[in-house]
């Protein structure tokens, strides 16, 4: 399991806010969740809780859930909140809590087994009222897959400049798996630090995930394909 949300959780704080736009990701989110009008709301993967901080701040009656305590004690002070809880995903233990059920980040990416993917399902078909939303977003396996490129990013957050080197390596035994190896450089001061990490990662292709989501009582509304993302908007069947 990769290290990047427990030993280098504050690493992952401090770099994610620069890698991804949070206001854009809440106003997805918030306009979809007003148009159904839901309003108590679970949050898969929240990680350090700055999709969480947002959402709070608008009102929602919120939970946080992730399986790393670094993440929800980093997501605990940003929103000076308690309203989150430690879980494994594929292990839910909600009966019709929700209106909407949002697995954000692609977290489902690292459930990479069959089994891992129809339980984290049918946990979130359980945890949803009857017609609730759900909302996530998985890499889409022609996008990955077409171009598999290694990449680097440098970000500079405060008086920390925080160096990405990754590459990735085809694994293809449970899936469209793949590994990415991670490097880390960290210079502060002067002074520079360095932290490896290695995870296995799930893409699907269109029609993989669309029989996992019928064959767990989903019906998809709406699909939205961005380069090697895709983001799925579902509701129970009738």
């Amino acid at each position: 399991m990769t290290r990047l949300y427990s030993e280098l959780a504050s690493i992952y704080h401090e770099m994610y806010q620069h890698v991804f736009d949070y206001d854009k990701e809440f106003d997805f989110y918030d306009k979809i969740l007003k148009s159904s009008n839901c309003r108590k709301i679970l949050e898969i993967g929240c990680g350090s809780g700055m999709l969480a901080r947002r959402l709070l701040k608008s009102g929602y009656d919120y939970l946080g859930l992730d399986l790393f305590d670094e993440m929800l004690d980093i997501a605990r002070k940003e929103t000076n909140s308690d309203r989150f809880t430690q879980c494994d995903m594929r292990n839910l233990r909600f009966d019709g809590q929700f209106d909407a059920v949002l697995i954000t980040g692609r977290s489902i990416a690292y459930v990479i087994e069959n089994k891992g993917i129809l339980d984290t399902l049918n946990g979130v078909h359980r945890a949803l009222r009857p017609d609730g939303l759900f909302i996530f977003g998985v890499f889409e396996a022609n996008g990955i897959f077409d171009n598999f490129n290694d990449f680097e990013q440098t970000i500079e957050h405060e008086n920390k400049k925080i160096r990405r080197i990754s590459k990735l390596f085809k694994n293809l035994s449970t899936g469209w798996t793949y590994d990415w190896h991670a490097r880390y450089i960290i210079e502060l001061e002067n002074q520079i630090s360095e932290y490896n990490d290695i995870t296995t990662l799930r893409a699907f292709t269109k029609d993989e995930i669309l029989l996992f989501l019928k064959l767990t009582g989903f019906r998809v509304k709406e699909i939205i394909i961005e380069g090697k993302a895709m983001t799925l908007i579902a509701e129970q069947s009738k």
